[in-house]
């Protein structure tokens, strides 16, 4: 996902930044349509990321309670698992807030365009 977002970023960045004359409102229409793909994975993994804390924290309470290495290693197991996922996240997050940015800035030069409202 990290790579396609990355992919998106540099079409649209050469699309803006070329002399050529870019059709603007299908730019916007295809970015828009990506912004949402971008949404719904980060909905997807933000649950993700909150079940994987979830049971970190009930697998600390479990190894707190039972004191057995069983538990801490369920633990540890579980923490693994989440430090990649807020790290994802945590990109997933800035990327699309950055393409929000991109598509403000697409609106603007639409605005600016001659003959526009």
């Amino acid at each position: 996902m990290w790579r396609y977002m990355l992919e998106h970023e540099a079409f649209l960045t050469a699309a803006l930044d070329s002399g050529e004359k870019t059709n603007l409102e299908q730019l916007r229409e295809y970015h828009r349509t990506r912004i949402k793909f971008a949404q719904h994975e980060r909905l997807i993994h933000l649950l993700v990321t909150l079940a994987f804390a979830l049971f970190f924290l009930l697998s600390v309470f479990l190894a707190m309670l039972v004191e057995k290495t069983g538990t801490l290693l369920l633990s540890l197991l579980f923490l693994a698992l989440l430090v990649p996922y807020i790290i994802y996240y945590y990109r997933l997050e800035n990327s699309v807030q950055k393409w929000y940015r991109i598509y403000d800035h697409i609106e603007e030069r639409l605005r600016n365009m001659p003959g526009a409202l």
